[in-house]
C-alpha cells in the first residue's frame, strides 16, 4: 500500500461520502468539503495515509501467521451504475467482490450472514465447522450414493444451510480470527458487539456516516460503489499477499543458511 497517488484514488472515487445530512461529526478529521448537491468529499490525503498505515500494521502480523477475516453482507442497488466500471465488476454485489479478494490472498470471509455468537459462543461455531466438514466428506461417499433421494436431500439441504454461513471460515477450525476487516460497518452491528467482546482488532472502511471512534484502523472511504470496494478489498489483499511472500522468502533463506553451517 504504498505510493498510492491522489489523482488516481480520486479517479477510482474513493473519496465520495454520502449526503451531508446522514454524516456523523465523529468523521469531521476525514472530511476535505462538500459537492454542490450536498454530499461530503473525504480528504485523499489522509485516504492514503490511512491507506499505508493499514498495509504496514497488515504486514506485521500476517508476518506473524495472524489470520485477517473479511466481512461484507452489504448489497447495493445494481442500477446506480457508476462510470468507467467494467460491467462484469459493476454486476457485484459489495460482499462479491469481498469474497473474491478473500480468496484471492487464502483468507477466511464471511459475506451470507453473520451468526449471532460466531464469535462469543465459539464452542458452538467450531462444532457446526466438523458438522460442515464432515458432510462435505459424507456426500462424497457411496454411502451417501446409495440413500434414497428422500435421505440424499435432507443431508444436502442441511449441508447448504451451514455452507451459506460458514464456507468462507471453515478453515478456521479451532481458532477465531485474529482481525477483522469490515467494509460495511453500520451494516455489522452483530459482528461489531462479538468483535468489542472478543478484543479483536478491526480494519474498517469508513464512510461519511460511520462512527471512526469504533475502529481500530480506520480507512476513510466510500463503502457504496463497486469500484471503490474493490480497489480497497484489493489493496488489503495485495497486502496479505505481499506479507506472505516476504515471510515465505525469509524463512527459505532462513533454512538454507542453516544448510550451509
Amino acid at each position: 500500500m504504498t505510493n498510492l497517488n491522489k489523482n488516481e484514488l480520486a479517479k477510482i472515487g474513493v473519496q465520495f461520502g454520502n449526503l451531508v445530512r446522514k454524516w456523523n461529526p465523529k468523521m469531521r478529521p476525514y472530511i476535505y468539503g462538500k459537492t454542490k448537491n450536498r454530499t461530503h468529499i473525504l480528504n485523499l490525503k489522509k485516504i492514503a495515509d490511512s491507506c499505508q498505515e493499514v498495509g504496514n500494521y497488515i504486514n506485521s502480523i500476517v508476518k506473524k501467521n495472524k489470520t485477517i477475516l473479511f466481512l461484507c453482507t452489504k448489497k447495493t442497488s445494481l442500477k446506480n451504475k457508476t462510470k468507467n466500471i467494467p460491467e462484469e465488476q459493476d454486476k457485484k454485489h459489495p460482499f462479491e467482490i469481498v469474497k473474491e479478494q478473500a480468496i484471492r490472498c487464502g483468507m477466511p470471509y464471511i459475506v451470507n450472514k453473520w451468526e449471532g455468537g460466531f464469535l462469543t459462543n465459539f464452542e458452538e461455531t467450531k462444532r457446526k465447522l466438523r458438522e460442515l466438514q464432515r458432510l462435505n466428506i459424507f456426500v462424497k461417499k457411496d454411502t451417501f450414493k446409495s440413500l434414497t433421494k428422500k435421505e440424499q436431500a435432507k443431508y444436502k439441504e442441511r449441508q447448504d444451510e451451514l455452507k451459506n454461513i460458514y464456507e468462507g471460515v471453515i478453515d478456521l477450525k479451532e481458532k477465531k480470527p485474529d482481525v477483522l476487516f469490515i467494509i460495511g460497518l453500520n451494516k455489522e452491528k452483530t459482528a461489531f458487539r462479538e468483535v468489542i467482546k472478543a478484543k479483536i482488532p478491526v480494519i474498517a472502511v469508513c464512510n461519511n456516516n460511520c462512527n471512526p471512534k469504533l475502529v481500530d484502523y480506520v480507512i476513510p472511504g466510500n463503502d457504496e460503489k463497486s469500484e471503490p470496494i474493490n480497489f480497497f478489498a484489493s489493496l488489503v489483499a495485495d497486502a496479505i499477499i505481499q506479507a506472505k511472500g516476504e515471510a515465505k522468502s525469509v524463512a527459505e533463506n532462513t533454512a538454507v543458511n542453516k544448510k550451509l553451517e
